[in-house]
């Protein structure tokens, strides 16, 4: 008579005699599945979307051969207390460098470019900054140019006799070889690469000075002065590895589901372990009975 009650109970409840976790996919038969589903398909347009990013890119790569040549000076000027040297650079020019060793100390090395300003700092290339750039960005995230622009720049022999003045040309061709561009097609990138460098395309007069309080011995002074040059090589349309970046994504979001989806499921099988204890609780108080 008891175990007939029981079942009765059971019954009444809304579930099969002996299948607790039927009875609670009952209540919310849909809950999982759903949940299942709509991870899968978001999972699917998402990584479906990094794929086809990954084959067709809006950005180009420009690369530009870089060429470092050494110009030859000519001595216009020698007094007891200054030097001047004038020389010229053609070319698209990114890198200006000077050096100077022998000179007294604390005498002043100038440098003045003839039609053409340009950018020097004395961070600028210098072994004790750290990766100081001309360009950088500023807390409204816009970029700004910290080097100053001027025709003449000027710098302090140290102790040792020694400067090195350094700057740059031009601020649009890259430095590194490599600069990317934004375009909609492959020709109009290659227009838009060749006019970089075009317009950085100058002659340019240098004339440099070399000032002192003390006498200056030329026989012990020697400066040089070194360009890099651009020309540019190729230009190609930048590509990723759809297959690695698929990995990556549906990595990256399975990860994410995975987190987001671990709490609920949690929720929904502690209630279903729950509810296995309550009908145990109750058949045995049934039984008991």
């Amino acid at each position: 008579m008891a175990s007939d009650f029981s079942c009765y109970i059971k019954f009444k409840q809304g579930g099969q005699v002996g299948k607790p976790m039927e009875k609670a996919l009952a209540r919310n038969p849909n809950l999982l599945r759903t949940l299942l589903g709509l991870s899968t398909t978001l999972i699917l347009v998402l990584g479906y979307s990094v794929y086809s990013a990954s084959l067709d890119s809006e950005y180009y790569i420009h690369e530009s051969s870089l060429e470092e040549n050494n110009l030859t000076l000519t001595m216009i000027e020698q007094n007891t207390n200054s030097l001047s040297w004038s020389t010229t650079s053609e070319g698209s020019i990114s890198w200006v460098n000077f050096t100077l060793t022998g000179a007294p100390k604390d005498s002043t090395l100038t440098i003045t470019s003839g039609g053409k300003m340009w950018w020097s700092h004395p961070m600028l290339g210098s072994d004790d900054a750290d990766n100081f750039n001309c360009i950088q960005g500023n807390t409204n995230f816009q970029l700004e140019n910290h080097c100053e622009f001027a025709f003449t720049h000027s710098i302090t022999v140290d102790n040792n006799g020694d400067a090195s003045l350094r700057g740059l040309l031009s601020d649009q061709l890259p430095l590194s070889g490599q600069g990317t561009i934004r375009a909609t097609n492959l020709s109009t990138a290659t227009t838009e690469a060749e006019q970089i460098v075009d317009t950085a395309n100058h002659t340019v007069s240098w004339l440099i000075e070399l000032s002192s309080n003390n006498a200056i011995d030329n026989s012990t002074v020697v400066i040089q002065q070194s360009v890099v040059t651009h020309e540019l090589t190729t230009v190609y349309q930048f590509q990723l590895n759809p297959f690695i970046e698929s990995v990556w994504s549906l990595t990256a979001l399975l990860t994410c589901f995975v987190m987001v989806l671990a709490l609920p499921l949690g929720i929904y099988y502690a209630s279903i372990k729950r509810e296995q204890r309550i009908n145990l609780i109750r058949d045995d108080d049934s039984e008991s009975e």
